[in-house]
């Protein structure tokens, strides 16, 4: 009988506690989408075959536990996603691979969905991608181990994880599970993307301690922990350069994420008429004990303008454009913005638009010296 040996929480288990839960591809109870989608016999294993498409389990009830299967990937631009914790339909978590880019910084990525947006780019780095192997045409063995705000991300080696992710952006809490794979439009080539196989799901079985693993990033000094925001609004495909009515109104109080920047979509209901970009007014507010140019840094995505005392005094596009190879990530480094503050009370506003991706702001002021910010 082989033996599956996992570290910290779970030391040994049987085979056979393996596959008692494994879940049968041919069962009634699987929701396909996609017309190349379908169950077919291949390498004398019982296979999901994917091209464009998706198959859900509403079923499975998952929170916290272990997930494995095995997939076979192409050599195809596409991508090969695993989403779980669905409490809605746009309101999960997911992780998924770029088999294309196989090795490189970007080839896994972990990131939260709020209202159908993904929120990969501002989930980058230590904060949502890794570089696994992905090798194609050969069998391979994926595990998700998820316990709490935690997560770690097997590929092959069921010991040492490829990533671990300190702090899930979602709250934890149970829902249904989905594959899904996605081949771009005009991609070359025919055939699946991906199979999988073997699919077992165990809840509350932790396969992977996490007493060892890093924790979330402390918020950095200087860094701008509360925003004001106002209701999202359909933005134009253009530079905001004033600060309408109708655009600041209903502002609340918004905190960011232990990295510093907020998820908006996590906050802002989206309007009904957005078709492109979608758009806030994000405030604060700065006491200066002296005149003086001082230097905010600012993350941003997609587009930013911003105002000092209701003057705008910057803009930029940073939107994802992949024939010009930008991806749009969000970082302090995005850009750094010479406020000529007064002595006294100052307001700074930034107009944050987006269209894909991830709807983030970041700020922090390197040098906090004589100043004093609200909300706090």
């Amino acid at each position: 009988m082989r033996i599956w040996c996992f570290v910290a929480l779970i030391s040994c288990a049987v085979s056979t506690s393996l596959e008692s839960q494994q879940i049968a591809f041919s069962d009634a109870k699987w929701q396909l989408n996609g017309d190349s989608t379908r169950i077919e016999q291949f390498d004398g294993r019982q296979t999901l075959r994917m091209e464009t498409g998706t198959a859900v389990r509403k079923d499975i009830v998952f929170q916290d536990g272990t997930i494995d299967v095995d997939l076979m990937t192409s050599r195809r631009r596409s991508f090969v996603y695993f989403s779980f914790r669905i409490e809605a339909d746009g309101e999960n978590e997911e992780f998924y691979l770029r088999p294309h880019k196989s090795g490189l910084p970007d080839a896994a990525q972990y990131a939260p969905v709020y209202q159908g947006q993904s929120a990969w780019q501002l989930y980058y780095g230590p904060r949502g991608t890794a570089s696994p192997d992905v090798v194609p045409d050969i069998w391979q063995h994926l595990r998700i181990v998820v316990s709490g705000r935690r997560a770690a991300f097997f590929l092959n080696d069921t010991v040492r994880p490829f990533m671990v992710i300190p702090h899930l952006a979602r709250e934890p809490k149970a829902g249904w599970i989905e594959l899904r794979s996605l081949v771009p439009q005009g991609t070359p080539g025919t055939g699946p993307a991906v199979r999988f196989a073997n699919l077992a799901v165990r809840p509350n079985a932790i396969a992977y301690g996490f007493a060892n693993a890093p924790q979330p990033p402390a918020v950095a000094p200087g860094t701008i922990r509360t925003w004001e925001v106002s209701d999202a609004f359909a933005a134009p495909d253009t530079a905001l350069s004033a600060i309408s009515p109708e655009l600041a109104k209903n502002f609340k109080r918004v905190q960011v994420e232990p990295d510093g920047f907020v998820e908006l979509h996590k906050y802002l209901k989206m309007p009904a008429d957005v078709r492109g970009y979608v758009g806030t007014v994000a405030r604060i507010r700065v006491h200066a004990q002296q005149a003086g140019t001082r230097r905010f840094d600012i993350g941003f995505s997609d587009r930013v303008t911003v105002f000092l005392n209701r003057v705008p005094i910057f803009h930029r596009d940073d939107s994802y454009d992949f024939a010009r190879r930008r991806d749009g990530l969000i970082s302090f480094d995005q850009a750094a913005v010479y406020l000529p503050l007064k002595a006294g009370d100052n307001e700074i506003t930034l107009i944050v638009t987006d269209r894909f991706g991830g709807w983030g702001v970041m700020g922090r002021f390197p040098d906090m010296a004589g100043l004093t910010v609200s909300p706090e």
